[in-house]
């Protein structure tokens, strides 16, 4: 049988390994089925619109533990391909090849140099650093105790898995990746809904297991979710309250369900999200808020819990400590109690509390935004140099996963999200009276000029 490669939310086309010349990431995830090709020759698919519905599987304790032997198998292979994805990256960059094509111009009369694009594409290829060798890579490993976990499709998701990471690194996006530990690979996916893991009537089969699902009838969103046409399934382990819980989802062909509860609006909307509040003006109104204050209180709990963890790793580990207080350099043994474990997991729980919070949170946001409008325009931040200089709020707030949910809700409901550059309008600093533009700090967050007082995110 042929196989069917999906793409997942992947880089349309990737250049050079300096960061240069690749294009944007895909916003959707689907089939391509025209005829078009990749930059290496082969075909490529048309992508169709996809969504997501989740449902939660019933396992006995035999299949649970057969599935955690299949995703440890399955870090294995990923860390394997990892690796050898960074040797041959590494081989890239010392040959005197690369040393060539990185002199060559980046663009020509304002456009990517198309010369210097091809290079890398044929470079690329001579190492055998594409998609496809990876493919090929895991292939070959897997014909070994591997075999007997992992089915091929699911083992070449794994190798593509590994090769957009290893590109992020190529790329610049990324200064290191890092492999997986014990426990810390959690979803395996196949290609398609026909081999590897496929979902039918409610039940999941995995080589020899079926796994019946938990179906909510009175759910309308997996009531809607199951009258689409599955493309692949996705298994994702999660730890809720220190045990494991299995979860499947199921890629599928169509638009997400639309709760007619959740109005839509039609003005034109600013936005302007800062790292603890957010501004909202439309035609007719205006709203300044805190950015998700609510989860202040779960962010105090949870800092108690690791002063609590720090406390107990010192006072079983002594001799691992400096007398400041630093912990020594070098290789240490750590011991850790029954009562620390216990700790560790109160502080996961936490955590998972924390993230769904936040998610439930920037829906409720999201669909106030899109109840005034859907066309929204708001300023183009860098998150990254955020986490620098406000590293604690921007961890518990996620302004970029704010906007990465309000920009996918807003395609969806036929608007769009609009970035503009703040060097060049500057409309913090800007009086759009007397067009005077007078730069201000941080700490300043009025505006007052020409007779008129604002709070300065509002009036941005």
């Amino acid at each position: 049988m042929k196989s069917i490669t999906i793409r997942t939310a992947e880089q349309k086309s990737y250049s050079c390994l300096d960061g240069s010349d690749f294009s944007a990431v895909d916003n959707y995830i689907g089939f391509r089925d025209n005829n078009s090709c990749c930059l290496d020759g082969t075909k490529m698919r048309t992508t169709t619109p996809s969504f997501i519905t989740e449902l939660s599987l019933k396992t006995t304790p035999s299949q649970e533990s057969t599935i955690l032997v299949r995703l440890d198998t399955g870090r294995q292979l990923y860390n394997a391909c990892l690796g050898e994805g960074l040797r041959r990256l590494a081989l890239i960059r010392q040959s005197k090849d690369f040393q060539e094509i990185i002199k060559l111009p980046k663009t020509v009369d304002g456009q990517p140099n198309k010369e210097r694009t091809k290079a890398f594409n044929e470079l690329n290829k001579k190492e055998k650093f594409t998609q496809y060798d990876f493919h090929h890579y895991a292939t070959v490993i897997r014909d070994s105790w591997i075999n007997e976990h992992i089915g091929i499709h699911i083992a070449q998701k794994i190798a593509k898995r590994a090769f957009n990471t290893v590109q992020k690194k190529a790329f610049g996006i990324a200064k290191n990746v890092r492999f997986k530990g014990k426990n810390q690979f959690d979803s395996l996916e196949g290609q398609n809904n026909e081999t590897g893991l496929i979902f039918r009537n409610n039940v999941l089969y995995w080589s020899g297991l079926e796994i019946p699902c938990i179906i909510d009838t009175n759910n309308d969103i997996i009531s809607y979710g199951l009258k689409h046409r599955v493309k692949y399934c996705r298994l994702v382990r999660r730890k809720i309250n220190g045990r494991n819980r299995f979860y499947v989802q199921l890629i599928l062909e169509g638009t997400p369900y639309q709760n007619p509860a959740h109005e839509v609006g039609m003005e034109e909307i600013g936005l302007d999200v800062g790292v603890g509040t957010i501004a909202i003006v439309g035609d007719i109104k205006a709203d300044l808020k805190q950015f998700c204050a609510e989860l202040l209180p779960d962010q105090k709990a949870k800092r108690k819990l690791q002063r609590k963890l720090d406390r107990s790793l010192r006072a079983n580990n002594p001799d691992n400590y400096n007398e400041n207080g630093t912990v020594k350099k070098g290789s240490r043994k750590w011991k850790k109690s029954n009562r620390y474990n216990a700790v560790s997991n109160e502080l996961s729980e936490t955590d998972r509390k924390l993230a769904a919070h936040r998610k439930s949170l920037h829906g409720r946001d999201i669909n106030e935004i899109i109840a005034m409008g859907t066309r929204i325009q708001t300023e183009d931040v860098s998150y990254k140099a955020w986490q620098k200089m406000f590293g604690k709020s921007i961890n518990v707030r996620a302004p970029s996963m704010f906007m990465s949910s309000l920009k996918r809700k807003a395609e969806n409901a036929g608007g769009y999200v609009k970035d503009f550059p703040t060097q060049t309008t500057k409309l913090s600093q800007t009086c759009h009276i007397c067009v005077e533009a007078v730069k201000k700090p941080l700490s300043q967050r009025w505006h007052e000029c020409c007779g008129i007082r604002m709070q300065r995110d509002l009036y941005s």
